[in-house]
């Protein structure tokens, strides 16, 4: 049963992993809408406004639910019952998840708000970190090799 549970872990971990990509699907649409408004006035404030309601929605859902799948891929890890560091790089994805929520909205201040791309960048390291060494769905080992 343990052996479910890992590799339930390992298919969220690619899941949170394409939902990282269309997060950044979504902010370059949306800053390709706006820079390649017309240089006036009207025509950029018209991007502007279409970037926030055709792309924001969209990358905020995306992101309540990524942080719905650490949570759940939390949940997994202690399941799985993997090693305490494991599980604790797991909370940290999730602690992650969290300040990433948290920081891109008022009273934050925006020097501080500008930290919302690097901790994406982190959790996308991590998730990858996590992704590749508890991948549950490689070959079988015996006595250190590999079986083909």
């Amino acid at each position: 049963m343990i052996n479910v549970f890992r590799k339930a872990y390992s298919v969220v971990c690619v899941v949170l992993l394409l939902q990282y990509v269309v997060q950044l699907y979504l902010i370059a649409a949306a800053i390709f809408t706006i820079t390649h408004a017309n240089d006036n006035q009207a025509d950029i404030y018209s991007a502007f406004k279409q970037a926030d309601s055709m792309y924001l929605p969209a990358h905020q859902g995306n992101g309540d639910l990524a942080g719905i799948m650490s949570l759940v891929l939390l949940g997994l890890s202690f399941a799985s019952r993997y090693r305490w560091a494991t599980t604790g790089l797991t909370a940290l994805l999730f602690a992650l998840m969290v300040v990433q929520a948290t920081i891109p909205y008022p009273p934050v201040p925006a020097w501080l708000s500008a930290l919302h791309g690097v901790n994406a960048l982190a959790l996308i390291g991590l998730t990858v970190y996590l992704t590749a060494t508890n991948w549950a769905f490689r070959a079988s080992t015996r006595q250190g090799t590999v079986q083909v």
